[in-house]
């Protein structure tokens, strides 16, 4: 056969004011408290089976906990779902349904298209993972030679339903079998995996569920010190081998929930990474998260905010003016010491599982303020509880149980403790109630212009498109510069002017004398992007190889480097880059593409067409592989195969003069 003519490929590319946190955040690094010596990279994680042989009780406790059974291998017989009679989910936008079902012991999910009664496409996947407890849902993931990714349908456990899952419910924002499960998505989900440096989603071996040293630290020095009959007295002293959050400070205790229960938009400190935090240091020193202030930030919130509605409430406020105002942690205790300050285990004992709780216990640790003779603040005057007729629980008043503004389907125990009136939740879709006030830093009270700057970044990237977020992250990366040496922003702002599509001032950034390198795969993929879209293709390949070496099993830039490739005429190191990745990852759609484009290039018209119709046997919407495969084809005069294809991608794009063009040959 031979091609008249080729589509060309298209390139890829990646896609107001800040204020301090609230007043929990008053307690941040200023406070000491003791030195674990499992905090340096000696220490390695011993899992927490290794823990259960000397702390039993604990451990069967801990396992049955809601942390506990949050990240499990997928089996029938440990899902909360119902897999009997699984109902078909429908994606109205992109015309796609999903189904669970069950084979045995074995999970697989069904995506599938339909024409009248026809099957137009089908692809399933096998569930390799469950994730969450089944407290509130059961979410999965799929996995491929050591790459995670969330499988589209999510079991509402409170609703006891299926649907699709958080964030893939959105017109035109299913991620289907493509979003990657990253180090921070790991770090809280489960205990400390071993990641794969250089890779956005790949795992040398996952844990089954949170464990002790989420907590605790790296066990592996406590080990071997007591195997080797070392033993503290602990009644006398602190076993610094490994960490216990009750002999923390208040403020370094309250950093260990927060680690996980304060979520929004993480930027880390240089040099930190999601898996690098150790409890019992500061967690400020590791990361700061930030998250929008709008107004009406009271009634609405996302699911994981714990500590930052805990901070809200007058408990909190008091408690901590008491602690701060006596000296801190070291007038704590004693019988003339304060009482240590309201913290999340103040009430929750992170062993023991919710449902297990004993009776009464929530409310007993509310009336040791509010009653009595031993109210430090005021006693409930709710006229029915004082005359005993009333039995409803403290927290079902003043803790109302509340959706979240992430996860559909949900309640969720609301940790702002007030006396409620009715609060008067904002008509749903309402401008006003999307309007931006603030991005608040959450994590201790200060927060520099290049810190914020990042925060408005990531929140673009990961929450919103709206421009004004990049304006605000460019106004703050002008005032860092009169903060930090210039070269201390580089990644920032080619990262800044990647979003913002202005890749000329990222070439003639790089070609300037002030330009430093930096050893940050991501900011060389982004400056081969810039050189890329502004034609200079063969610079382009430098720094995409660059990007490639730094992140070595990162898929997407293998994948650009072969799309580089092919646009600088290399089309067999195209056809060898992109099969590695095809080996690594067979679903990764975009290296079937692009490899097949460089294999049409190269007259291979038999290989290009298999790889096209992969492609589109994992995406049926891919344009570029419809549009490929239908240049194919009617390049080599099979015009009834191209016809269906080009149907298709005017139906996907009415308004693309080539489309039309090509369907209008093919008549």
């Amino acid at each position: 056969m031979r091609a008249k003519a080729g589509l060309l490929l298209a390139v890829a590319t990646a896609v107001v004011l800040a204020g301090c946190g609230p007043r929990a955040d008053t307690p941040d690094a200023a406070s000491e408290g003791p030195v674990f010596r499992n905090w340096g990279d000696e220490a390695t994680y011993v899992g927490r089976d290794t823990c259960a042989q000397c702390h039993q009780p604990q451990f069967e406790s801990f396992v049955r906990s809601q942390m506990g059974r949050s990240w499990k291998h997928a089996r029938r017989s440990l899902s909360d779902a119902d897999w009997e009679n699984p109902p078909v989910l429908r994606d109205a936008f992109n015309d796609l349904y999903f189904q669970p079902f069950a084979e045995g012991e074995n999970l697989f999910v069904r995506e599938f298209r339909l024409e009248g009664r026809d099957t137009t496409h089908l692809r399933i996947e096998q569930i390799d993972f469950i994730v969450g407890s089944g407290h509130h849902t059961n979410s999965h993931i799929y996995e491929e030679n050591g790459y995670l990714y969330q499988i589209p349908v999510t079991w509402y456990s409170q609703d006891a339903k299926w649907g699709l899952a958080p964030k893939f419910q959105k017109s035109g924002n299913n991620y289907r079998f493509s979003r990657v499960i990253t180090d921070e998505c790991m770090a809280c989900h489960n205990a400390p995996p071993s990641f794969v440096e250089g890779s956005e989603n790949r795992f040398e071996s996952v844990p089954s569920g949170i464990g002790c040293e989420n907590c605790h630290g790296p066990g592996s020095i406590h080990v071997e010190e007591k195997q080797a009959g070392i033993i503290v007295n602990v009644a006398e002293e602190i076993d610094d081998s490994i960490v216990n959050p009750g002999k923390l400070t208040p403020e370094r205790q309250l950093d260990v929930c927060k680690r996980c229960h304060m979520q929004g938009v993480a930027v880390f400190e240089e040099g930190e990474g999601p898996l690098d935090w150790r409890p019992g240091k500061a967690l400020s020193a590791h990361e700061q998260v930030f998250w929008p202030r709008q107004p009406d930030s009271v009634s609405t919130f996302i699911m994981a905010s714990h500590p930052d509605r805990l901070a809200m409430s007058a408990c909190f406020e008091s408690t901590w003016d008491a602690y701060e105002k006596a000296g801190g942690a070291a007038a704590l205790g004693g019988p003339n010491g304060v009482p240590r300050p309201l913290t999340c285990v103040t009430c929750h004992d992170p062993h023991v599982p919710i449902e297990e709780m004993p009776d009464g216990h929530y409310d007993i640790t509310c009336q040791n303020c509010h009653e009595g003779p031993k109210a430090i603040t005021t006693p409930c005057t709710e006229p029915t509880v004082v005359a005993g007729t009333n039995t409803a629980s403290c927290a079902s008043c003043h803790m109302p149980p509340s959706g979240s503004s992430d996860i559909p389907y949900i309640q969720v125990t609301d940790h702002y403790i007030r006396v409620v009136e009715r609060d008067v939740l904002p008509p749903e879709g309402v401008e006003e109630q999307r309007r931006f006030i603030r991005l608040a830093g959450l994590i201790g009270s200060d927060s520099d212009h290049h810190q914020v700057a990042d925060g408005f970044l990531t929140y673009y990237e990961q929450f919103t498109d709206r421009p004004g977020m990049l304006d605000s992250a460019a106004a703050r990366l002008r005032k860092a510069k009169r903060q930090v040496p210039a070269a201390d922003l580089t990644k920032s702002w080619i990262r800044l002017w990647h979003l913002q599509q202005d890749y000329a001032a990222t070439v003639r950034y790089v070609s300037s004398d002030g330009f430093v390198e930096v050893d940050d795969a991501w900011t060389w993929y982004r400056m081969a992007q810039a050189f890329r879209q502004t034609g200079r293709v063969d610079e382009a390949v430098v720094y995409m190889e660059r990007a490639v070496d730094l992140g070595e099993d990162h898929l997407r830039f293998t994948d650009q480097l072969g799309a580089t490739y092919v646009e600088a005429g290399r089309y067999e190191d195209a056809v060898r880059v992109l099969s590695v990745n095809i080996q690594r990852q067979g679903r990764f759609v975009e290296s079937w593409i692009n490899r097949g484009f460089a294999r049409l290039l190269l007259g291979q018209f038999e290989a290009a067409e298999e790889d096209f119709r992969t492609a589109l046997s994992l995406d049926p919407d891919q344009e570029q592989a419809l549009a490929n495969l239908a240049s194919l084809y009617a390049n080599t005069d099979r015009p009834e195969e191209a016809r269906p294809l080009v149907r298709r991608l005017l139906d996907l794009s009415p308004g693309n003069p080539g489309y039309r063009q090509l369907w209008n040959a093919l008549q």
